[in-house]
């Protein structure tokens, strides 16, 4: 059965989820699918050929059928040579397959023209035909590359127990699956950070990090696009929500009574409401251009309500380095100490306690 030509066939066994040879073929397809380009494969993950058929040809090899191209290209694995008629066959090296203990089939008599990614690769195809006592020429040209400014991902940042049914664990299932509707839609992308007590089996995103908690959060608040606090109605004060728009961070809220108490800029919030009834709404906005706010958060009076005395306690918070002689796991730092750790600076109590367990000793 005979195949049409092809101009510039491209061969690649497997095309994989990630990569360095998958991100080469994609940026020369983008950057020169005027060429005419055709990428033959045994197997391709599903996204990578989505992406490649935006621009290029894509086709599963098949056994038994010839294909005939003006130029063909193959990268380490050459299976599909004896069924390709080219007018010239080149071998495109992404690696430096001796480092790997690989052979790379330079050597095959098909083979007439041997490519590096850069000088260093050509260099080491140099060293490699001498080992292999073959002598082809060889170049070299840089992979393509074409900067496109990407939409950024929009970073999200909760922490609460998921696991207690009024801290809204059914609406965050809800407004993660509208959020991954919304991105596989768009292609548009989100990252999701969850500081909880639980890891809850029905959250799968991908889009989505469960973290252990921790006592101080605001610089992951901070550094994030909006806050999400879409618990029930009983919070009285809501720190997080007051905290994040001190940051300039916007909010995604449930309808909660005391934020009435508070003087939130319509442009610093968007309300989810109890039923999740417009939660496709909120997924969508939340990808929309920020618009600058101001927000100061309502003063507290205990200054006015505490016994005005002068405080008598002293602080013991001198820092003392140890360093860990046994492994163990260090329930302040939430981490796996082994004596080989680097030494760290604890509070003196601290130190007399690790110290008097045989667990670390001060550094000098």
């Amino acid at each position: 059965m005979k195949k049409e030509c092809y101009s510039n066939l491209f061969y690649f066994r497997f095309i994989n989820s990630i990569g360095g040879t998958e991100q080469f073929l994609y940026e020369l397809a983008k950057k020169y699918h005027k060429y005419d380009l055709t990428v033959m494969y045994d197997q391709c993950d599903y996204e990578q050929l989505i992406r490649l058929r935006r621009y290029v040809r894509c086709v599963k090899r098949e056994l038994g059928v010839k294909y005939y191209a003006k130029k063909a290209f193959f990268n380490f694995n050459v299976d599909a040579i004896e069924q390709v008629e080219a007018d010239e066959y080149i071998f495109v090296c992404h690696a430096i397959y001796q480092e790997l203990g690989y052979k790379p089939p330079i050597d095959h008599p098909k083979i007439q023209k041997i490519m590096g990614v850069s000088k260093y690769a050509k260099a080491k195809i140099i060293e490699q035909e001498e080992l292999q006592n073959v002598d082809k020429p060889v170049e070299y040209s840089y992979n393509p590359l074409t900067l496109e400014k990407p939409d950024k991902v929009v970073r999200l940042v909760s922490a609460c127990r998921l696991e207690d049914r009024t801290k809204g664990g059914d609406r965050t299932l809800k407004l993660i699956d509208a959020l991954d509707r919304y991105c596989e839609k768009t292609g548009r992308h989100y990252f999701w950070a969850i500081f909880t007590n639980s890891m809850p089996s029905k959250i799968e995103s991908p889009n989505v990090a469960i973290m252990k908690p921790r006592v101080d959060v605001r610089p992951y608040i901070a550094d994030s696009a909006w806050l999400v606090q879409i618990s029930n109605n009983m919070e009285t004060y809501c720190y997080s929500i007051n905290e994040a728009l001190g940051y300039g961070v916007r909010v995604v809220r449930t309808p909660l009574s005391v934020t009435k108490e508070l003087k939130i800029p319509k442009q610093a919030e968007l309300i989810l409401d109890w039923d999740c009834g417009n939660v496709d709404e909120v997924a969508e906005k939340i990808f929309e251009p920020k618009q600058e706010f101001t927000y100061t958060p309502p003063n507290d009076s205990w200054d006015k309500i505490l016994v005005d005395d002068p405080s008598r306690y002293k602080p013991r918070m001198k820092k003392i380095t140890i360093r860990p002689i046994k492994d163990y796991f260090d329930l302040e730092r939430q981490e796996l100490m082994h004596s080989c750790s680097p030494p760290f600076d604890v509070t003196l109590a601290r130190a007399r306690h690790l110290c008097r367990a045989g667990l670390c000793r001060i550094v000098d």
